[in-house]
């Protein structure tokens, strides 16, 4: 059996047993807040309204992400928690819990089994543990900083989940969620180059991307427009994995409103294309 965490403070202040016991809990948490959203999926029964931003919000976000407000709130009391869709409770303990009941309600509302259930936990603004689980899928990625990626599907062993080694953009499969929120943004030029550099592009949207990339399936991703809900569980998640998880810019971070995925080798290239086009 593997030894079990060290119980030892790290130099940001945080402990290997306080990460894998959020993770433990995370994992359990968004698989049963994922299956509860099943119970609406591809029915007429989705009370669904639109919020300021245009954006699609459904009965079975809310009722997801008050479920994992409390089973967060009951287990680890003292932590603080941001949800998407009910906003935030303070804590005191440092750690933050970070929430997408439904990343891709999109998805969700056409009947389209790309969509996931998302959980961070984080710590002095790094997120320390990830999970997404896909419930139209069975599957569930997750990762905890300095533990590694574990890669779910039901009926299959775990396996240890990895970016795949690509070097060149031209040889890369280049995700991104659509070219709207590029058109959005005023960055439509961006998505342009992007494309033009790229072997192949794709819309698998939302967090499914990030499963991909992380599972070895896909090797880059940039997407214009991101809250912290979107993307605070994916950073620890791709790093874990092997790969990098950035804003526009480069830096190692979950401020501001783009995000860059890919392996290592590909992180010069696509922030060139992305600043200039070079």
């Amino acid at each position: 059996m593997p030894d079990a965490p060290s119980t030892s403070r790290r130099p940001g202040g945080v402990s290997a047993h306080e990460i894998a016991a959020r993770l433990d809990h995370a994992r359990r948490i968004a698989r049963e807040a994922g299956e509860g959203t099943l119970r609406y999926f591809q029915t007429s029964d989705l009370g669904t309204e639109h919020k300021g931003d245009g954006s699609p919000v459904t009965r079975a976000d809310r009722e997801a992400e008050l479920f994992l407000r409390e089973a967060c709130r009951s287990a680890f009391p003292d932590d603080a928690f941001i949800g998407e869709e009910f906003g935030e409770l303070p804590g005191a303990s440092g750690w933050t819990w970070i929430v997408d009941p439904i990343d891709g309600t999109q998805s969700f509302v056409s009947g389209v089994p790309l969509f996931g259930t998302m959980i961070a936990c984080v710590w002095q603004g790094r997120a320390r543990a990830g999970v997404v689980y896909l419930p139209g899928l069975g599957e569930c990625v997750s990762a905890g900083e300095g533990l590694g990626c574990l890669w779910e599907r039901t009926g299959r062993e775990p396996v240890p989940a990895r970016v795949r080694a690509c070097e060149r953009l031209s040889d890369a499969m280049f995700l991104t969620t659509s070219p709207e929120y590029f058109h959005q943004t005023g960055t439509r030029p961006v998505f342009d180059r992007l494309e033009r550099a790229a072997g192949r592009t794709r819309g698998w949207s939302d967090c499914y991307a990030y499963v991909l990339l992380a599972t070895g399936r896909a090797d880059a991703i940039a997407e214009p427009l991101m809250k912290v809900w979107d993307k605070a569980a994916l950073q620890v998640i791709v790093e874990e994995a092997g790969g990098v998880f950035t804003n526009w810019s480069g830096e190692r971070t979950l401020e501001g409103a783009g995000a860059i995925a890919c392996s290592p080798a590909l992180l010069a290239e696509t922030l060139r294309v992305i600043s200039h086009g070079a």
